[in-house]
């Protein structure tokens, strides 16, 4: 089924078309650039970490580099031979130029460090560390030595042998070199990385815990050493996690020399807060929008098309037939106009109709005066031929009884001052009229059973002459045997029922149903008058569930069926009367 829209139905879709393209394109615009920023963020932590890393690699790789090369300095080899051990002097000035080397690198180093010699051979130890004494212990270095740098009592600590190949058994070798240097040196660098940059980097290990600047927020890298400690990290990489409420993006770097890895997380609203203030004010705008577009149309919908719909009903009322109906005007505009301009044209439509029906009345009751004031004169004639043969026939009762019947019929038909009469009339004059039928045809009996309560009750004048007459001269004179007509009613919740039934010629199926059809067609040459006018009368006097019905009879005829409810009702007795004659 198509479905069809209302103009107000369009433009409240028009206004939601208008709407959801422009929410489309910006949602997908503020999408892609949110992308792209996040991207930018993940770039920008990564490059930041990276060269943070790369400044911390590039300091432990000097020192480490120092480690290695110091063992080829001159001073250090002669403070190993065997002239200079004898010689404690010697030893003594060589020592001192050593420290004096080893102090000058560390006056020339980014980061101070702490550089002990151990000499195996000599079982000598220098150090630049003035505040502590060292001593060559052989079963320190009973173990081979780590390769990297380990952590431990807050300092990063690397050993180092001459030769290189000492490292797995230390005492073979002819040096141990140790240098340490102290975790501040990292904290400085991460203090100085988040005064230049958004983030906050620390160093993390899954064994040692984590190294942290001066200001870091505790409690969030706790959170996160937990889920880092979770994880299964790469050498580098990235992600993303919602710490107490705010989503951060995670960088790290794994440290090769010193078995750590850099971190570094930032805000992600913090720095997309521009995007997100723009993008609720976009929606806030919508919203307000949407609001005044639903408070356009609702003023739409009660100006214009709670109008119109009024207008549409009262125009389909109008169309089937119901000119009473009226519009209420509401407010003072066009449409008013509109709506008082209709209720006139209906009033006047109104008018129109009631004065051509009442004219149209007029003519049927016109007809109906004309109807009763006619007199059939072959009937009359065969009434007057029947006096005067029985006249000659010296049958005085005879012309009596049909003189008395035929004027007392005459006098009720010929009475015009009221359209209505009681049921009790109408059965009287009915009476008379079978008798006098009777009297002309001796094979005709007839019977008439009526309840006391519907005798009193109201009826249009001449309801049930024209209905005996049709069934005596359509069903009975046709035929050659005797034949009956019975009438019998009811009253039953308000509802009279007068049935005629005759056991004549009948009629079939078809002709019963097209008699029907024409009581409610207009009157033509065509059809008889008589049930015409009596099922109009009824209509007209009782409303349109009043008229006639036709129906097979039991008697072989036809019955036709007279119902009507009366407007005032009156109560009777609950004897029937029975009235029999032939």
């Amino acid at each position: 089924m198509r479905l069809r829209f209302n103009v107000f139905t369009k433009i409240s879709l028009l206004v939601l078309l208008l709407l959801i393209p422009v929410i489309s394109l910006y949602t997908y615009s503020n999408r892609e650039s949110v992308s792209v920023i996040e991207n930018e963020i993940q770039n920008n932590t990564t490059n930041r970490l990276s060269t943070f890393a790369s400044q911390v690699e590039s300091n432990i790789y000097q020192l480490s580099l120092y480690g290695v090369s110091i063992g080829q300095d001159s001073s250090i080899q002669d403070f190993q031979r065997p002239d200079y051990i004898k010689n404690p002097y010697e030893r003594v000035k060589l020592s001192v130029a050593i420290l004096e080397k080893m102090n000058l690198y560390n006056a020339a180093s980014k980061w101070h460090s702490i550089v002990t010699l151990y000499f195996p051979r000599t079982q000598d130890a220098l150090s630049t560390d003035y505040y502590a004494t060292y001593t060559y212990e052989a079963n320190d270095f009973a173990n081979p030595l780590p390769r990297t740098w380990h952590y431990a009592d807050g300092s990063f600590t690397w050993y180092t042998t001459e030769p290189l190949t000492a490292m797995s058994d230390p005492r073979k070798s002819r040096l141990i070199t140790k240098i340490s240097f102290p975790a501040t040196h990292l904290t400085g660098l991460l203090d100085q990385n988040k005064a230049n940059n958004s983030g906050d980097p620390f160093l993390f290990n899954a064994d040692m815990g984590t190294i942290r600047n001066g200001s870091a927020n505790e409690k969030l890298i706790a959170q996160l050493g937990q889920q880092l400690k979770a994880s299964t990290l790469n050498s580098s990489g990235g992600f993303r996690t919602e710490l107490d409420g705010t989503e951060y993006y995670v960088s790290y770097i794994h440290s090769k020399s010193l078995g750590w890895y850099y971190v570094d997380y930032v805000p992600m609203q913090r720095i997309l807060s521009p995007i997100t203030n723009s993008r609720n004010l976009f929606y806030t705008s919508i919203a307000v929008l949407l609001v005044m577009s639903l408070a356009v149309v609702f003023i739409i919908y009660r100006s214009v098309q709670l109008p119109l719909l009024q207008l549409v009903r009262g125009t389909r009322r109008l169309s089937s037939g119901d000119f009473s109906v009226r519009l209420q005007p509401s407010g003072n505009n066009e449409f008013s106009l509109v709506l008082g301009r209709f209720n006139i044209m209906a009033q006047r439509i109104q008018e129109l109709i009631e004065n051509v029906y009442e004219e149209k009345l007029r003519r049927r009751e016109a007809t109906l005066k004309q109807l009763q004031s006619q007199i059939d004169p072959h009937f009359l004639y065969n009434c007057l031929f029947y006096i005067k043969n029985m006249a000659r026939m010296k049958n005085e009762e005879a012309v009596v009884a049909m003189s008395l019947n035929l004027g007392e019929y005459f006098r009720y038909i010929t009475r015009s001052e009221n359209d209505l009469a009681t049921v009790r009339e109408e059965i009287n004059m009915v009476s008379n009229y079978l008798k006098i039928q009777s009297l002309r045809l001796e094979r005709m009996t007839y019977t008439i059973e009526m309840p006391d309560e519907l005798l009193n009750q109201p009826v249009s004048r001449l309801t049930l002459q024209p209905i005996i007459e049709n069934a005596i001269i359509h069903g009975l004179e046709p035929q050659a045997e005797d034949g009956e007509i019975r009438i019998r009613g009811s009253y039953e919740d308000g509802c009279c029922t007068i049935t005629v039934e005759d056991s004549g010629v009948g009629m079939a199926d078809e002709g019963l149903s097209q008699l029907q059809q024409n009581l409610a067609k207009p009157l033509d040459g065509n059809m008889g008058c008589g049930t015409w006018n009596v099922h109009q009368r009824l209509t007209y006097l009782f409303g349109e569930q009043a008229g006639l019905t036709y129906a097979r009879s039991e008697l072989g005829g036809v019955r036709i069926t007279i119902a009507w409810q009366p407007n005032n009702e009156s109560a009777g007795g609950h004897d029937a009367t029975a009235l029999t004659g032939r």
